[in-house]
């Protein structure tokens, strides 16, 4: 009697564990379609770490509206793997108008982050932080300088994290 209990404690658990995990690996598979449409970014978070120390030396948040408006940006990503990065439409003179758009030659997912494979060469990796049917949020990380603005030496080199945040449009 106790072996079948516990062959019968053993399967539920299984039975369970096995639910979800099939559950997370479901939602991921789900990030494929979700992704595909146009996201303009509302917000972003920017925080700097040394990178000796990995001590946070800046917080940022920056939100798209108002006096920022200007400095939002689109992502576009395509039901054939391509996607387009794009910035507000600026005018050149009266009758011309431009948007700058970097196209990247293709976008995979795997499991939840984005990797984006761009023309000009090279690979980018961003984490997928949320990812809904309205709302996007993507990471990135890199190494590099800052300009003045940051209150930091400006040649000097910082661990730089981004949060994005987009809605669908």
């Amino acid at each position: 009697m106790k072996n079948s209990h516990l062959i019968l404690t053993s399967l539920i658990a299984c039975t369970v564990f096995s639910c979800k995990k099939d559950e997370l690996a479901g939602a991921k598979s789900q990030y494929a379609k979700l992704i595909v449409g146009t996201w303009k970014a509302y917000q972003q978070n920017t925080k700097v770490y040394d990178l000796t120390t990995n001590e946070l030396l800046k917080d940022s948040t920056v939100n798209f509206t108002d006096a920022n408006a200007g400095r939002a940006f689109t992502e576009i990503y395509n039901g054939d793997g391509s996607a387009y990065v794009t910035v507000q439409t600026r005018k050149l003179g009266a009758l011309v108008a431009t948007t700058d758009t970097t196209s990247y030659l293709k976008y995979t997912i795997l499991g939840a982050n984005l990797n984006l494979k761009q023309n000009i060469g090279g690979t980018e990796t961003k984490p997928i932080l949320t990812l809904t049917l309205t709302v996007m949020g993507l990471q990135s990380t890199r190494t590099g300088t800052l300009n003045a603005g940051w209150g930091l030496e400006s040649d000097a080199p910082y661990k730089i994290i981004q949060g994005t945040y987009y809605t669908r449009q």
